[in-house]
């Protein structure tokens, strides 16, 4: 009878440990999230590489199209117009959940990369910035040349 009495604690509290799930809506990082304004979801980018800068405490991630990953994978550096390559940026933060794990934070800001075709063949880099929450664009063009320089030497990440 005594064993029964403590198999029936035992059920009761693993029952009752289980039942403590917060909402989906509660686990989404919303603070990390992309104005759907800005539409990326739409732009159908893919993951190229990902990258953390600890002594600023950023995390990015650099997405491009097709072609973008195509250009990166091959390791070329001429990049052929139609390329979009978007790097997100965003500031770290401890993750509640998971001890000493870090996820990302605040959305500090947008870079977006754009190869088009001029009308005598040659390609053309366009380079924008969005920064903050809402996304508002940047209109400081200082480091510009750096900042695509950087973006279009970043390796692919391998992935299986």
């Amino acid at each position: 009878m005594k064993i029964i009495h403590i198999l029936f604690a035992a059920i009761v509290l693993i029952v009752s440990a289980c039942n403590n799930r917060k909402p989906a809506e509660e686990l989404l990082n919303k603070k990390a999230a992309i104005p759907a304004s800005f539409n990326f979801s739409k732009a159908g980018l893919k993951v190229i590489t990902s990258s953390i800068n600890k002594k600023a405490q950023t995390m990015s991630t650099l997405y491009g199209n097709d072609l973008a990953l195509k250009t990166a994978i091959s390791g070329s550096t001429n990049h052929p117009a139609g390329e979009n390559l978007t790097l997100v940026t965003w500031k770290q933060q401890d993750d509640d959940r998971w001890f000493g794990a870090k996820i990302p934070g605040d959305l500090l800001s947008v870079e977006v990369i754009k190869t088009v075709s001029s009308n005598n063949g040659d390609v053309s880099v366009n380079y924008q910035q969005f920064t903050g929450k809402e996304l508002t664009a940047d209109k400081d063009t200082t480091h510009q040349q750096e900042r695509i320089t950087y973006i279009c030497s970043q390796k692919p990440s391998v992935m299986p």
